[in-house]
């Protein structure tokens, strides 16, 4: 068995003990917004982090009075003036799987010593070189992936963010959503695992992941999964929004991964049949029984409950096709060539 399928397949087990560690911790977190009352948040990462910080983001602007964005580390570190004012206001809060990256470091290092604000930071290894410059440490260590491509470390990063929000604003639901959520994970991974090898032994060449919302961020690293993972071409976009240019290269080539909110339903039937039309493999994901939009395969979220927990389940969508595609095509997903665990620079 290949480290990513291990880490992908036990995930679960992550899952439950990040939960678990949260609502540990949530004293803690609660003082920590409590000591500092700003209701202005930067979410800071890089890559997949920086993915993850986009669902961050989204998660605190839907709270009263909150403002929140997402900032790559290494936009920061090449040019940090436009974002100076923003960060003197806020919490930032910082998501790294190692804790070493150089654009994290430095840019953390540099915002703690202009602007002296609030520091949050959610890592994956401890004693790492960010946590010098941080008020408050989040550290899970058995998330960390051994494999170069995160799986496991991106599903519990986004765990962390809803549990962060949920505290965030007494949303005593989102915890109760995700922590149900993470118990389920494993039977939901189990059930669908048969069918989507079979999508993945379809023909196609590239990936397209659609979402919309909180979810956004964590679809994008989805779509990611695949160049890391099986050396496929992956993109994301917003669900309409594929419609305004880039359909033009949609063809019967691309396997496309689509969560359907409960919101605007028709809206969103009538692109997936844009999309049937042009005869691609579709993936459809929503908390709807049977196969309602007529896709190659409907995935059913167990026991829906808020939206925003619907990314836990739907990121296996991506982590297990590119990982039966890769496995198809005789690529080795743990060690894919030119890509490291973490980006030292010089």
């Amino acid at each position: 068995m290949y480290i990513t399928e291990r880490e992908i397949m036990l995930q679960h087990e992550a899952l439950i003990r990040t939960c678990a560690y949260m609502t540990g911790e949530k004293d803690k977190i609660e003082s920590f917004f409590k000591e500092h009352p700003m209701r202005s948040f930067v979410f800071l990462g890089c890559g997949s982090s920086y993915m993850l910080a986009k669902s961050g983001s989204r998660l605190m602007q839907q709270y009263p009075d909150t403002d929140a964005a997402a900032v790559a580390g290494g936009d920061y570190l090449v040019n940090p003036r436009p974002y100076e004012e923003m960060i003197r206001k806020s919490i930032v809060i910082v998501l790294s799987r190692s804790g070493k990256t150089t654009e994290i470091v430095r840019s953390i290092r540099d915002i703690k010593a202009r602007f002296q604000v609030p520091v949050l930071s959610v890592s994956m290894m401890d004693q790492n070189d960010i946590m010098p410059y941080s008020d408050l440490d989040l550290t899970l260590d058995w998330c960390y992936d051994e494999s170069v491509c995160q799986t496991r470390t991106v599903t519990n990063l986004y765990t962390v963010l809803l549990m962060l929000a949920a505290f965030y604003a007494g949303d005593e639901e989102l915890a109760a959503d995700t922590q149900r959520a993470a118990m389920e994970n494993e039977a939901f991974k189990i059930s669908y695992r048969p069918a989507l090898k079979k999508m993945a032994e379809m023909d196609w060449t590239d990936a397209l992941v659609l979402a919309d919302g909180v979810v956004e961020g964590i679809a994008e690293e989805g779509s990611l999964a695949y160049a890391e993972i099986s050396t496929i071409p992956g993109k994301y976009a917003h669900v309409l929004d594929f419609r305004h240019g880039p359909m033009v290269l949609y063809g019967e080539k691309t396997l496309t991964i689509v969560l359907v909110q409960p919101e605007g339903r028709d809206l969103q039937a009538a692109m997936l049949e844009d999309l049937k039309r042009k005869g691609g493999k579709i993936i459809t994901v929503s908390e709807q029984d049977g196969n309602p939009y007529g896709t190659d395969l409907h995935v059913t979220i167990p026991n829906a409950g808020r939206y925003e927990t619907w990314g836990i389940f739907f990121i296996y969508m991506m982590q297990m096709t590119a990982l039966e595609k890769a496995i198809l095509k005789g690529v080795n997903p743990d060690v894919p060539d030119g890509l490291d665990a973490y980006i030292t620079l010089k």
